[in-house]
Protein backbone atom coordinates (compact mmCIF):
# COMPACT_ATOMS: atom_id res chain seq x y z
CA UNK A 1 0.00 0.00 0.00
CA UNK A 2 1.09 3.49 -0.83
CA UNK A 3 0.44 6.27 1.50
CA UNK A 4 -0.12 9.59 -0.91
CA UNK A 5 0.53 12.00 2.30
CA UNK A 6 3.44 13.17 0.76
CA UNK A 7 2.00 14.58 -2.74
CA UNK A 8 -0.85 16.02 -0.82
CA UNK A 9 1.88 18.20 1.68
CA UNK A 10 0.44 21.55 -0.31
CA UNK A 11 -3.49 20.46 -1.32
CA UNK A 12 -6.68 19.68 0.29
CA UNK A 13 -9.09 17.10 -0.49
CA UNK A 14 -12.81 18.12 -1.41
CA UNK A 15 -14.81 15.29 0.07
CA UNK A 16 -17.58 15.80 -2.64
CA UNK A 17 -15.76 15.83 -5.78
CA UNK A 18 -14.48 12.14 -4.36
CA UNK A 19 -18.12 11.07 -5.15
CA UNK A 20 -18.56 12.61 -8.59
CA UNK A 21 -15.05 11.14 -9.28
CA UNK A 22 -16.85 7.60 -8.74
CA UNK A 23 -15.29 7.06 -4.76
CA UNK A 24 -18.18 4.43 -3.29
CA UNK A 25 -19.85 4.58 0.34
CA UNK A 26 -16.92 3.05 1.69
CA UNK A 27 -14.65 6.16 0.04
CA UNK A 28 -12.72 3.53 -2.18
CA UNK A 29 -12.40 3.87 -5.74
CA UNK A 30 -11.39 1.42 -7.82
CA UNK A 31 -10.48 0.54 -11.34
CA UNK A 32 -9.24 -2.31 -13.79
CA UNK A 33 -6.13 -1.48 -15.33
CA UNK A 34 -5.15 -2.67 -18.62
CA UNK A 35 -4.20 -5.85 -17.81
CA UNK A 36 -7.74 -7.12 -16.07
CA UNK A 37 -6.22 -9.48 -13.53
CA UNK A 38 -4.73 -6.22 -11.48
CA UNK A 39 -7.13 -3.01 -10.46
CA UNK A 40 -6.00 -0.18 -8.61
CA UNK A 41 -7.52 0.80 -5.52
CA UNK A 42 -7.35 4.35 -4.00
CA UNK A 43 -8.78 4.64 -0.60
CA UNK A 44 -10.35 8.20 1.53
CA UNK A 45 -9.50 8.12 5.05
CA UNK A 46 -8.47 10.58 7.80
CA UNK A 47 -8.14 13.21 5.35
CA UNK A 48 -5.69 11.43 3.30
CA UNK A 49 -5.45 9.14 0.58
CA UNK A 50 -3.59 5.62 0.15
CA UNK A 51 -3.54 3.01 -2.98
CA UNK A 52 -2.33 0.26 -4.22
CA UNK A 53 -2.89 -2.47 -6.93
CA UNK A 54 -4.34 -5.75 -6.30
CA UNK A 55 -3.52 -8.91 -8.18
CA UNK A 56 -7.07 -10.38 -8.55
CA UNK A 57 -5.87 -13.42 -9.07
CA UNK A 58 -4.01 -14.14 -5.61
CA UNK A 59 -6.17 -11.41 -3.70
CA UNK A 60 -2.65 -9.88 -2.93
CA UNK A 61 -1.26 -6.70 -3.54
CA UNK A 62 0.74 -6.57 -5.96
CA UNK A 63 4.03 -4.34 -4.31
CA UNK A 64 5.95 -3.93 -7.52
CA UNK A 65 4.43 -1.12 -8.56
CA UNK A 66 5.62 0.75 -5.29
CA UNK A 67 9.18 -0.30 -5.64
CA UNK A 68 11.78 2.81 -6.81
CA UNK A 69 14.29 -0.24 -7.80
CA UNK A 70 14.31 -0.82 -11.57
CA UNK A 71 11.82 -3.79 -12.05
CA UNK A 72 10.80 -5.64 -15.46
CA UNK A 73 8.50 -4.42 -18.03
CA UNK A 74 5.49 -6.11 -17.56
CA UNK A 75 5.37 -4.46 -13.97
CA UNK A 76 6.59 -0.93 -14.97
CA UNK A 77 3.56 -0.58 -17.43
CA UNK A 78 1.70 -1.63 -14.72
CA UNK A 79 3.19 1.26 -12.61
CA UNK A 80 2.96 3.71 -15.03
CA UNK A 81 -0.54 3.07 -15.50
CA UNK A 82 -1.09 3.37 -12.45
CA UNK A 83 0.57 6.51 -11.17
CA UNK A 84 -1.58 8.02 -14.23
CA UNK A 85 -4.32 7.04 -12.18
CA UNK A 86 -3.50 8.64 -8.67
CA UNK A 87 -2.06 12.08 -10.21
CA UNK A 88 -5.73 12.01 -12.24
CA UNK A 89 -7.70 11.92 -8.63
CA UNK A 90 -5.14 14.32 -7.08
CA UNK A 91 -5.83 16.71 -10.15
CA UNK A 92 -9.33 16.22 -10.21
CA UNK A 93 -10.27 16.05 -6.07
CA UNK A 94 -8.48 18.03 -4.75
CA UNK A 95 -7.55 22.12 -4.96
CA UNK A 96 -3.96 23.86 -4.04
CA UNK A 97 -3.74 24.46 -0.39
CA UNK A 98 -1.88 28.02 -0.28
CA UNK A 99 -3.35 30.02 1.90
CA UNK A 100 -2.25 30.73 5.09
CA UNK A 101 -3.52 33.57 7.21
CA UNK A 102 -6.04 32.83 9.81
CA UNK A 103 -8.65 35.15 8.49
CA UNK A 104 -8.63 33.72 4.99
CA UNK A 105 -8.63 30.27 6.25
CA UNK A 106 -12.18 31.15 8.12
CA UNK A 107 -13.24 33.38 4.94
CA UNK A 108 -12.58 30.35 2.93
CA UNK A 109 -14.90 27.91 5.22
CA UNK A 110 -17.41 30.37 5.19
CA UNK A 111 -17.93 30.70 1.86
CA UNK A 112 -17.85 27.06 1.05
CA UNK A 113 -20.41 26.70 4.03
CA UNK A 114 -22.74 29.40 3.23
CA UNK A 115 -22.93 29.27 -0.99
CA UNK A 116 -21.86 25.36 -1.12
CA UNK A 117 -18.93 27.09 -4.10
CA UNK A 118 -14.89 25.71 -3.75
CA UNK A 119 -12.20 28.06 -4.62
CA UNK A 120 -11.41 27.64 -8.12
CA UNK A 121 -7.52 27.52 -9.47
CA UNK A 122 -7.90 29.21 -13.26
CA UNK A 123 -4.21 30.39 -13.75
CA UNK A 124 -1.48 28.09 -13.92
CA UNK A 125 1.16 31.13 -13.51
CA UNK A 126 -0.42 32.37 -10.95
CA UNK A 127 -1.12 29.50 -8.34
CA UNK A 128 -1.88 31.94 -5.08
CA UNK A 129 -4.97 33.41 -7.02
CA UNK A 130 -8.26 31.74 -7.43
CA UNK A 131 -11.87 32.88 -7.36
CA UNK A 132 -15.30 32.20 -5.90
CA UNK A 133 -18.28 32.03 -8.50
CA UNK A 134 -22.31 31.60 -8.13
CA UNK A 135 -23.15 28.03 -9.11
CA UNK A 136 -26.45 29.59 -10.99
CA UNK A 137 -24.74 31.83 -13.65
CA UNK A 138 -20.98 31.44 -13.09
CA UNK A 139 -20.34 34.76 -12.11
CA UNK A 140 -17.39 35.71 -9.73
CA UNK A 141 -18.00 37.25 -6.55
CA UNK A 142 -15.20 37.26 -5.30
CA UNK A 143 -11.17 36.99 -5.64
CA UNK A 144 -8.79 35.64 -3.60
CA UNK A 145 -4.84 35.73 -3.37
CA UNK A 146 -1.64 37.22 -2.19
CA UNK A 147 -0.04 40.44 -3.08
CA UNK A 148 3.09 42.48 -1.90
CA UNK A 149 2.27 45.00 0.33
CA UNK A 150 3.53 47.73 -1.69
CA UNK A 151 1.36 46.82 -4.47
CA UNK A 152 -1.95 47.69 -2.68
CA UNK A 153 -0.81 50.71 -1.18
CA UNK A 154 0.10 49.28 2.20
CA UNK A 155 3.42 50.22 4.10
CA UNK A 156 5.96 46.98 5.41
CA UNK A 157 7.44 44.30 2.88
CA UNK A 158 6.17 41.32 2.47
CA UNK A 159 3.42 39.22 1.27
CA UNK A 160 -0.47 40.15 2.38
CA UNK A 161 -3.70 37.86 1.41
CA UNK A 162 -6.15 39.30 0.44
CA UNK A 163 -9.94 39.12 -1.02
CA UNK A 164 -11.37 41.63 -3.71
CA UNK A 165 -14.79 41.83 -3.47
CA UNK A 166 -18.09 43.45 -5.67
CA UNK A 167 -19.26 46.52 -3.98
CA UNK A 168 -22.33 49.55 -5.03
CA UNK A 169 -21.39 51.79 -2.16
CA UNK A 170 -17.63 52.16 -2.81
CA UNK A 171 -16.91 55.78 -2.09
CA UNK A 172 -18.28 55.62 1.49
CA UNK A 173 -16.74 52.63 2.54
CA UNK A 174 -13.07 53.00 1.14
CA UNK A 175 -10.59 53.91 4.30
CA UNK A 176 -7.18 53.22 3.03
CA UNK A 177 -6.88 50.75 6.07
CA UNK A 178 -9.50 47.97 6.20
CA UNK A 179 -11.39 48.78 2.94
CA UNK A 180 -8.53 49.39 -0.61
CA UNK A 181 -9.29 50.40 -3.65
CA UNK A 182 -9.92 47.20 -6.23
CA UNK A 183 -6.50 45.23 -7.00
CA UNK A 184 -6.60 44.50 -10.89
CA UNK A 185 -10.28 44.79 -10.98
CA UNK A 186 -12.50 47.58 -12.46
CA UNK A 187 -12.07 50.30 -9.12
CA UNK A 188 -15.30 51.92 -9.78
CA UNK A 189 -16.98 47.95 -9.24
CA UNK A 190 -14.40 46.41 -6.57
CA UNK A 191 -12.74 46.59 -3.53
CA UNK A 192 -9.75 45.32 -1.73
CA UNK A 193 -9.69 43.97 1.49
CA UNK A 194 -6.66 42.84 3.86
CA UNK A 195 -6.88 39.49 5.78
CA UNK A 196 -4.68 40.06 8.20
CA UNK A 197 -7.10 40.55 10.63
CA UNK A 198 -7.83 44.82 10.30
CA UNK A 199 -11.09 43.95 9.32
CA UNK A 200 -13.48 42.39 11.86
CA UNK A 201 -14.81 38.77 10.64
CA UNK A 202 -18.38 40.06 11.05
CA UNK A 203 -17.70 42.94 8.82
CA UNK A 204 -15.89 40.96 5.69
CA UNK A 205 -18.62 38.40 5.58
CA UNK A 206 -21.18 41.05 5.47
CA UNK A 207 -18.81 42.63 2.05
CA UNK A 208 -19.16 39.35 1.15
CA UNK A 209 -22.42 38.63 1.39
CA UNK A 210 -23.09 42.28 -0.74
CA UNK A 211 -21.11 40.98 -3.26
CA UNK A 212 -22.58 37.78 -3.85
CA UNK A 213 -26.01 39.35 -3.59
CA UNK A 214 -24.62 42.09 -6.55
CA UNK A 215 -23.69 39.25 -8.86
CA UNK A 216 -26.80 37.16 -8.32
CA UNK A 217 -29.29 39.66 -9.39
Amino acid sequence: MRDLSEMLEKRSIIPERLADYGFNEDCIFEKTLSNPNFRAVIAYKNDTLTSRVVDLESGDDYILVDVKTPIGRFAAELKMEYEDIIDDVIEKCTIPDVFKHAQTRRLIDMVNDRYDTRLEFLWERFPKNAIWRNKNNSKWFGVLGAVDKAKIGLEGEGEIEIVILKNDDIPSIINGKTILEGYHMNKKYWICIPLDGRITDEELFALVERSFDLISG
